[in-house]
């Protein structure tokens, strides 16, 4: 066995088996975050919006999607430049983050406080 030169005071092979298990290709249980520019062959971008994918906000006020790999592939087929920037796995959302049923009840008398309301006829 070779040995690679080390980083960092480790082995590159020692490095590499510290590195976080990724899922395997075009695993249903990973999104990629990416940048989507005009390609040679695609020239506008704006035909992006109209494909039905998740859009991400971007600090440069470009494109940022959620893409699963057939997603990039499809995006890099119709002539766009595909640029990705991080593997996200796919898992279920914090339970922490729903409102119960009193407290989206709460929130909306909040938001709807000092609207005249129609009795319906």
């Amino acid at each position: 066995m070779r040995h690679l030169p080390s980083r960092g005071g480790l082995r590159v092979e020692e490095a590499a088996a510290r590195q976080p298990a990724l899922p395997g290709p075009a695993s249903p249980d990973m999104r990629f975050e990416a940048t989507v520019h005009a390609g040679r062959r695609a020239g506008d971008l704006d035909a992006v919006a109209e494909l039905d994918l998740d859009r991400v906000p971007d600090p440069e006020g470009g494109i940022r999607l959620l893409l699963t790999a057939e997603g990039a592939a499809a995006l890099v087929s119709r002539g766009y430049e595909v640029r990705l920037l991080d593997v996200l796995p796919v898992r279920p959302l914090d339970a922490e983050l729903f409102a119960g049923e009193g407290a989206t009840l709460a929130w909306l008398e909040r938001a709807v406080q000092g609207i005249e309301r129609h009795q319906a006829s």
